[in-house]
């Protein structure tokens, strides 16, 4: 199972310069996927953020937002992360050395429940602290 990360997730949905890059892996890769309800609370945060900043209209972020819950519910398991993933987070957001912020650390945590084999995540500063953990990345 991979995890995938939102920073993944949004040029799945919202054209970005990775977007081909990342939708070509997942069409080939054959890899179960997951994400986080969290996944989902900070992709519906990065579309907004992209209204505002003008990098996309409105309606497209909306139906972007939709279209990312369909994914979700047909292609992936949607893990919600509990009291134990939170707990994880907050020690590994609490290691100066990996330089988490709080999302980042809770995404590993919850992919470290998950057992995945590695994290999808486009994200250079939590692709580093994921290798330190000795989590997979996969490279697109």
């Amino acid at each position: 199972m991979i995890y995938v990360d939102t920073s993944a997730l949004v040029p799945v949905f919202i054209r970005e310069p990775k977007s081909e890059a990342v939708i070509a892996w997942l069409e080939s890769s054959g890899e179960r996927l997951a994400i986080s309800e969290w996944s989902l609370v900070e992709f519906a945060s990065a579309a907004a953020i992209k209204v505002r900043t003008g990098e996309a209209a409105a309606n497209l972020a909306k139906q972007a937002t939709a279209r990312v819950r369909e994914f979700a519910d047909k292609h992936c398991t949607v893990a919600v992360p509990g009291r134990e993933e939170f707990r994880r987070a907050a020690e590994l957001a609490g290691e100066d050395a990996l330089k988490l912020r709080e999302g980042d650390a809770l995404h590993l945590a919850i992919a470290g429940s998950l057992n995945a084999r590695g994290i999808l995540c486009l994200d250079e500063a939590m692709i580093e602290s994921a290798k330190a953990l000795g989590i997979g990345v996969v490279a697109v």
